[in-house]
C-alpha cells in the first residue's frame, strides 16, 4: 500500500472538520448565528467549505486500497478474521458515538425519536453519513476483490454508472434530464444518497490496490493533467455556488481526476506529512467525535462568550482548531490510560 495514503486520510479528515466547523459556525444550535458576514469573508468560507467535496472520496479510495492490500496473498477471498476485525472496529464505535450524539441532542434541543426512528437513523447514518456505505462495501469486499482482480475496469464503469443513476434520482435531474418516478425503485434503500455522492471511490481504490503495477505508470504520466482538470472543474463548481453560471455537476466531477492523481503524489511532496499521518492514524475516531465536540464548544460559546459570534475571523479558526485538537487529545489520553484495552472499540 502506498506510504502517502496515511497522510491523505489525515488530510481528508481535516477537510471534514473544516467543512463542519464552517457549517455549524454559520448556523449554530440555538437562536444565535453569525450576523453581518458577507462579501469577501463569506466568499472565503464558501471556498474553504467547498474543499470538503474531496474529503469523503479520499477516505473511501484509501479504504478500498487498504482492503486490496489486505487481500494480497489471500485471493480469491479475504480472510474472515480480517473482515470480522474490521467490521466490529467500525460498528461498535459507530453505535457508541451515535448513542452519545442522540443523548446530547435530546438534552440540548429536546430532539427525540421513537425506537424505529432511532434504528432508521443508525441505518442511514445520522449524523455520520458515510459509515453505512463503508460497512456495505466491507461486507461486499470478498466479492469485489474477486471481480476487481479479473474485471477491474468493468467493475469501476458499472459502479460509476450506477452512482450517476442514483445521483440523478436523488438530485432531481442533475444530469439535465429526469428519470420517471419508478426509477427510485432501482436505487438502494438507505444508501441511495451516499451511493449517489460517493459510490465509485471505494471500488476505484480497491481496483487500484489490486492493479497498482499496471495503473501507477499511467497515473504518473498524466498526473499533472488530472490535477489541472480537478482545479478547473473545481473553479467551475465555485462559479456555480456564486451563481455566476449553472453547472451543479461540477461539484461531483472535480473529485474524480484528483482521486486518480493521488497515487502519483509521493510522501516527500506532502507538506506537514507527519502531522497528516498522525491525523490519519486517528481518522475514524476524529470523524466520530468532532461533531459532538463542535456542538459542545458552540454551546459553551453561547453561554460564556456570545460576543464571538460577531467576530467570525476569530470564531471559525477557533472552531476548526478545537474540532481537531480536542478529539486528538481525548484519543491520545484514551490510548495511554486504562481505556487502552478498549480503545479500538471506542475510536476504531
Amino acid at each position: 500500500m502506498n506510504r502517502q495514503f496515511g497522510a491523505f486520510t489525515g488530510l481528508a479528515m481535516m477537510l471534514i472538520v473544516l467543512n463542519h466547523s464552517i457549517t455549524l459556525g454559520l448556523d449554530p444550535p440555538g437562536t444565535v448565528g453569525v450576523s453581518g458576514l458577507s462579501g469577501w469573508g463569506l466568499a472565503l468560507l464558501t471556498v474553504l467549505q467547498a474543499l470538503g467535496a474531496f474529503a469523503v472520496p479520499i477516505f473511501f479510495f484509501v479504504s478500498g486500497s487498504f482492503v486490496a492490500y489486505a487481500a494480497q496473498g489471500e485471493l480469491p477471498r479475504l480472510s474472515l478474521k480480517f473482515l470480522w476485525s474490521s467490521l466490529r472496529h467500525i460498528l461498535v464505535p459507530y453505535f457508541v458515538w451515535s448513542i452519545f450524539f442522540y443523548v446530547l441532542v435530546f438534552f440540548q434541543n429536546n430532539e427525540q425519536y421513537s425506537l424505529p426512528q432511532y434504528i432508521k437513523n443508525l441505518l442511514v447514518g445520522y449524523p455520520f453519513h458515510f459509515i453505512p456505505l463503508l460497512i456495505f462495501y466491507y461486507v461486499l469486499s470478498p466479492f469485489l476483490v474477486v471481480v476487481g482482480k479479473r474485471y477491474g475496469m468493468i467493475l469501476i464503469l458499472l459502479v460509476g454508472a450506477y452512482q450517476l443513476y442514483s445521483l440523478n434520482v436523488v438530485s432531481n435531474g442533475i444530469l439535465g434530464f429526469e428519470f420517471p418516478g419508478w426509477a427510485t425503485h432501482f436505487t438502494l434503500p438507505v444508501l441511495r444518497t451516499t451511493i449517489g455522492d460517493w459510490g465509485v471511490y471505494f471500488p476505484l481504490g480497491l481496483v487500484y490496490g489490486l492493479h497498482t503495477r499496471q495503473m501507477l505508470p499511467w497515473i504518473k504520466r498524466f498526473a499533472w493533467i488530472l490535477l489541472l482538470a480537478a482545479l478547473v472543474i473545481f473553479i467551475i463548481g465555485l462559479l456555480n455556488e456564486f451563481k455566476v453560471l449553472s453547472f451543479p455537476m461540477a461539484r461531483y466531477l472535480c473529485v474524480l481526476p484528483l482521486i486518480l492523481a493521488l497515487p502519483a503524489i509521493t510522501r516527500d511532496r506532502i507538506p506537514f506529512v507527519r502531522y497528516f499521518e498522525k491525523l490519519g492514524k486517528r481518522s475514524y475516531g476524529l470523524y466520530l467525535t468532532h461533531l459532538i465536540i463542535l456542538d459542545l464548544v458552540l454551546l459553551l460559546i453561547q453561554v460564556v462568550l456570545i460576543q464571538l459570534f460577531g467576530l467570525p475571523m476569530l470564531l471559525f479558526p477557533l472552531l476548526f482548531a478545537l474540532g481537531l485538537l480536542i478529539p486528538m487529545v481525548i484519543m491520545e489520553l484514551a490510548a495511554r490510560g486504562p481505556t487502552r484495552r478498549v480503545y479500538r472499540y471506542l475510536f476504531g
